[in-house]
């Protein structure tokens, strides 16, 4: 009888599963194609970088619509970590891998994107231990250096309010809040492998309307600009770094950022020195 009644409940608990499993919303439907698919991870037998993308579904839908996957910046970040590499990438959402799985053997580096908006802040505390227990190097760009700082404890807000005739050079994009956008000069503060070769000005792509208060505990600052103190980070102890400004995006005219994806990939050891 007992037997038969665990049966029952084995069942039950089965079903329910798959119910739940099915009512759970794919919020990647229609978009899938951008990403390497969750498996391709789990079956890795080389070093790879793992690009863990966090910007929200909404956001990549607008910027695929009528055009090429190729054409998402996710995509062209991934393209671009493997040139300057020399290692294969995978570019994975977080909706659809748990960080247990980013733990991979052949996971050699993360590099965590930026985002236009948060998707949940439940699912991004689901990624705090796998940043805060770092292992393998970690590279956070603009709300992915957010992630990282909220996981180390720092408070991420907006900027400011716009000022009286000041102008937004996108409006489009948080209204009435001030933002840096575009190419802008960035001051080196703390000099550090990840700007060898730079000066101490840098010039770097800005697309952000919320900063980090301040470092988070135990990490040291690197740079700034006169309204977003904390622009880099980096951890004390771990090999963990953090950029308000978004190095993945240069051009030939604005060749820094390519620099700094370079020195962290020569830091994580997977590039020579």
């Amino acid at each position: 009888m007992r037997r038969v009644t665990l049966l029952w409940l084995l069942i039950a608990l089965v079903f329910l599963a798959g119910r739940a499993a099915a009512q759970t919303p794919n919020l990647l439907a229609g978009i899938e194609s951008v990403f390497d698919r969750p498996a391709e991870l789990d079956a890795l037998k080389t070093p790879t970088i793992c690009i863990l993308d966090i910007q929200h579904p909404d956001s990549i839908r607008k910027q695929v619509e009528g055009k090429s996957i190729e054409q998402y910046g996710g995509r062209r970040t991934k393209a671009r970590a493997e040139q300057i590499s020399g290692m294969a990438c995978l570019l994975v959402h977080f909706t659809e891998v748990s960080p247990e799985r980013l733990e991979h053997p052949h996971v050699k580096a993360i590099l965590i994107t930026g985002r236009s908006k948060v998707v949940s802040k439940e699912l991004d505390a689901c990624f705090y231990p796998l940043i805060r227990g770092a292992r393998i190097p970690i590279f956070g760009f603009c709300g992915g250096m957010q992630l990282i700082s909220e996981a180390f404890g720092a408070k991420v807000q907006p900027m400011r309010r716009l000022r009286e005739g000041e102008k937004d050079p996108n409006p489009d994009y948080r209204p009435g809040w001030f933002k840096e956008w575009g190419f802008l000069p960035v001051k080196v503060v703390q000099r550090d492998p990840l700007f060898a070769g730079l000066p101490d000005e840098i010039l770097v792509r800005q697309a952000h309307a919320e900063h980090a208060l301040a470092p988070p505990p135990g990490f040291v600052l690197l740079a700034s600009t006169a309204e977003c103190r904390v622009q880099a980070i980096k951890h004390k102890d771990r090999p963990v770094y953090g950029t308000q400004f978004h190095p993945e995006a240069y051009d030939d005219d604005h060749p820094h950022g390519k620099t700094i994806l370079e020195n962290f990939f020569r830091i994580s050891g997977i590039i020579g020195k």
